[in-house]
């Protein structure tokens, strides 16, 4: 007699025999006694690897775009926000809300924790304000960002295979970044994509790294595409949680550069902490 247990294994037996699936690999080896199985996979260069990443994000609603250069990757951050502020602005219905100009604030980390040098002092040409809280654990501090709508983070690490980014809480690393803005751009430079999480945390532990990350730092999020939720009919809902719009800025930073045109002295006066 067939049992409902033996139906959904034979089901999940069936759905695994798929050609079309990328995971799990194809003629996998026996595992030996110092290896651990992978659920996810995925390989090449790192721009395949970026390429990868992108579908995998487009997949779960988020946007991508792969760049050669840091350069290259502050101007198309600059670019995305201007054009989520025009398309904000097109699609508002009645008067403009007063905002009391944070409108055209960055939720960020501290700009020494961004892959990208120079950021805030661009920012500022173009009329925005970087803003960088050092906690947000009084309703004054948290008034000063609420109606902040644009965040930009860097990550400790992103994943291919699952388009799938690991942001760590910490010094200048705040996840409010992250999680309070309706839109949340993350910076990845090449040199922190990996295959698969488990790449990383093998590449962490041959270093001896993952025992002091774990001590260190205060928070890991995984973040896989916007925020969603769904309801007991499968209705899904974006923006529930976070962020509804997640675009990724994919770019190599394993070539050598000519420098930034912005000065390495950064403006304090840029940046917001809650004792303001």
């Amino acid at each position: 007699m067939t049992t409902t247990r033996d139906e959904i294994l034979d089901r999940i037996r069936t759905i695994l025999r798929r050609p079309d699936l990328s995971f799990p690999p194809v003629d996998t080896p026996p595992l030996t006694a110092n290896e651990r199985m992978a659920v996810t996979h995925a390989e090449g260069d790192a721009t395949a690897l970026a390429v990868r990443f992108g579908r995998e994000l487009e997949k779960l609603y988020g946007s991508y775009e792969i760049l050669a250069s840091a350069v290259e990757a502050r101007l198309a951050l600059i670019a995305r926000l201007k054009d989520w502020a025009d398309a904000e602005d097109a699609a508002r219905q009645g008067p403009k809300p007063e905002t009391f100009g944070q409108d055209r604030m960055v939720l960020s980390w501290h700009p020494a924790q961004l892959p990208i040098d120079g950021l805030a002092e661009a920012l500022a040409d173009m009329q925005w304000k970087l803003v960088a809280p050092d906690q947000l654990t009084s309703p004054a501090a948290l008034d000063k960002v609420r109606l902040v709508r644009f965040g930009v983070t860097g990550v400790e690490a992103a994943f291919a295979s699952t388009g799938s980014i690991l942001v760590v809480g910490g010094a200048g690393t705040n996840r409010s970044a992250s999680l309070l803005p309706f839109r949340h751009i993350a910076l990845i430079p090449f040199s922190r994509l990996y295959p698969t999480i488990e790449a990383w945390l093998a590449e962490r532990r041959a270093a001896g790294e993952v025992v002091n990350l774990l001590r260190t730092r205060a928070n890991w999020t995984l973040i896989t595409g916007p925020s969603k939720s769904a309801d007991i009919e499968m209705n899904l809902t974006l923006g529930v949680h976070g962020p509804k719009y997640v675009h990724a800025i994919l770019f190599d930073d394993t070539r050598p550069t000519l420098g930034t045109s912005h000065p390495a002295e950064l403006d304090q006066s840029m940046f917001l902490n809650d004792e303001e």
